[in-house]
């Protein structure tokens, strides 16, 4: 794991071990939606990325949740940061 990312294999075991904090889903000017998390032990949000070190990304709300329900199971508390909320620029840290 780089110094702000995760891929799934860790997301995953972190789930395991119940050091996941929080959860964030960044809908981005593209409408797509990221991946943010929050671990225990490490300070900061990290980014879910793919294997090959790219973002992990996804065009539909519908299909992230159905995602997180069938690969993550029970997320502690996931947040969920809107374009609109982007663009007033509450969020910068995700950008």
């Amino acid at each position: 794991m780089s110094n702000n990312t995760i891929n799934e294999l860790e997301l995953i075991d972190n789930l395991n071990n119940n050091t996941v904090k929080k959860m964030t889903l960044v809908q981005g000017e593209d409408e797509k939606f990221k991946v943010y998390v929050q671990i225990t032990w490490k300070e900061g949000d990290l980014l879910l990325e793919t294997q090959r070190k790219k973002p992990r990304v996804w065009s539909s709300l519908d299909r992230l949740v159905k995602h997180i329900n069938i690969r993550y199971g029970c997320v502690p508390l996931i947040e969920l940061i809107t374009l609109e909320c982007m663009k007033n620029g509450k969020y910068e840290n995700y950008q």
